[in-house]
Order: structure tokens, then sequence, then C-alpha cells
């Protein structure tokens, strides 16, 4: 079991959406403690609540979902969101790459991907912190990052590692730092500004293809993260280990959440 903090976190959903689920029945919580009113989650309920945060990107009305998940089986899913996807063919494309990831979140082994920990040490970095809808966070990542790599490059200075993003905030939309890890401060210009990566327990996986996947590498942490008992201790972060440039499928990117130690 998990706080509702955990889940919103590693389904990608926000805590305002998951209260929601619950009052209109869509998602309720495995418990709810009857003097706090506090929510908790199972690990089991990833998969609903995958499939209703894909749906609602979809655009399907709630009243659709519930009847979606009421049927059961994937064809129903399936046909159901063709339905859909019919009335919105201007979207055609979007929806079929989505549509098609539907079975592999119903699906998902609970060792697809592999967790492990590791100690990040402190860092000086460049930052830019942007303000951005979930669904708008790919089309900021690039000029964030290019942005940064100008700025650093009027100062010569080095960059020193991959660039990363951390996300301080996310309700109602998504507070997002970019970096990239320098070899001394810069001077603020801009956007950018010069700040420290906290040194940090982190629990990690690698996700390998294209971003639009990475859902996976979040639950395959939440899911980690429960069952091992810890604690987050910071916001998630991502480091992008390929340069920019390389085929999709080709792209490596690094999920991670600070940790408490453990014992």
């Amino acid at each position: 079991m998990m706080p509702i903090g955990v889940f919103a976190r590693a389904t990608r959903l926000s805590i305002r959406a998951l209260r929601n689920y619950d009052r209109s029945g869509l998602l309720r919580p495995a418990e709810v403690d009857p003097d706090t009113g506090y929510r908790r989650y199972a690990v089991g309920q990833f998969a609903r609540a995958g499939l209703i945060r894909r749906l609602r990107d979809l655009e399907v009305p709630l009243s659709e979902i519930a009847e979606i998940l009421d049927a059961g089986t994937p064809d129903l899913v399936r046909a159901a969101v063709e339905r859909h996807r019919a009335r919105v063919a201007a979207e055609a494309d979007r929806l079929a790459g989505i549509a098609a990831e539907l079975g592999t979140v119903l699906d998902e082994p609970s060792n697809a991907l592999l967790v492990y920990e590791r100690w990040r040490e402190p860092s000086t970095v460049a930052r830019i912190v942007l303000h951005t809808a979930l669904s708008g966070l790919a089309g900021v990542l690039g000029p964030g990052f290019a942005e940064l790599s100008a700025r650093l490059a009027e100062q010569r200075v080095a960059v020193t590692g991959p660039a990363g993003c951390r996300y301080l905030g996310d309700d109602p939309d998504l507070e997002v730092e970019l970096y990239l890890p320098v070899a001394r401060r810069p001077r603020a210009a801009g956007r950018m500004s010069a700040g420290e990566l906290p040194a940090a327990q982190l629990a990690a996986t690698v996700h390998t293809g294209p971003y639009r996947g990475i859902d996976a590498a979040y639950r395959a942490l939440g899911r980690w993260i429960a069952e091992h008992g810890r604690t987050l201790a910071g916001p998630a972060e991502e480091v992008y280990l390929v340069p920019p440039g390389v085929a999709a499928e080709e792209l490596r990117t690094e999920v991670a959440w600070p940790i408490d130690a453990g014992s």
C-alpha cells in the first residue's frame, strides 16, 4: 500500500485528478483511514490508473471511460477507443499510437524494468525553471536545453555531464527544472541561473526508446518503492543519457526518485 502522493507520482496522475476519480467511482483508493480520511492505494491499481490516464490523453469523456473500464476485456476496450478515434479523425496518428500501448499497460509484468539504487554526489548546475502542462512537456525540453547550451557557450562554461530535469511541482501544471552539470557557476543570464543538484540516494531505472513510453519506468519505480517500504525524499528526476539527434528507439532516459537512506 502507498499514500496518494506516491501513487500520483508513479502513475503521473495529479492528486486532484485522483480525488476526482475517487468521487466519480472511476478509481477508488484501496483503503481510506476512517480517522484522517487519508487515501492509500495498492500496486495492483497501476494498470487501471494507467488506462484511465491514457484515455484522458485521448480526451475520452469520463462517462465513456467508465463504460470502457466496465467492459473488462482488451477487445472491448480497443473497440471503444476506435469509436472515439473515429470522432476525432484529425488526431488519428496520435490516437493510434496510444491505443497500441493500451495492451502494454494492462499486461505489463511487474519485473519489466530493473530498479536499482545509487548515490548521487552534489554538483553545480546551470538551470532554467519552466511551467507547462504535462501534454506540452515534450515541446519545451528541446528549446529549454538549447537556451541553456547557448548561454553557457557565451560564457565559455563547460558542460560536465548529461542533461536532466527535475519535477518540482505538479498541481495544476508542472514546474520543471531543466539543468546541465557544469564545471563552474555561470552568471545569471535571461532565464538561466546557477544552482546546486543536491546529494541524494536515488531509486532509479532506465527507459529505452521513445519518450512517450516512459510511464512504464515511473510505474516500476512506484512499485519498487511500495514493495520495499521506502519513502520519497525529493522530486522525480530524469537524466537524458544519450545526446539529442539519435533515433527515438535509441534514446535512453534514467528515471529516478530521491529516497530515504533505508535501514
